[in-house]
């Protein structure tokens, strides 16, 4: 392993195997900003996240506020989606 692939594991943060915890949906929470639908900001589990209306996730998707998080650490949407689905 080069210096630079070793510098780059680093800044990629700890890897867990597939499957192991958080990891392997995805995402493990989202955040929804205060203001939609006139609610307060929310942390959704993924669990509740897919519980919403399809229309109503897709909306959000589309608006780009969601924060995504895996593990503690934010990811991309569509990083999150990509694992998951």
């Amino acid at each position: 392993m080069s210096l630079l692939d070793r510098v780059r594991a680093a800044a990629a943060g700890p890897t867990a195997p597939i499957g192991a915890g958080p990891r392997s949906g995805g995402f493990d929470h989202v955040e929804v900003p205060a203001g939609i639908a006139d609610e307060p900001s929310q942390r959704l589990s993924k669990t509740e996240f897919e519980a919403l209306p399809l229309e109503l996730r897709i909306g959000l998707l589309v608006r780009g506020t969601l924060r995504f998080y895996r593990g503690g650490r934010e990811v991309a949407a569509s990083e999150a989606m990509r694992a998951a689905y």
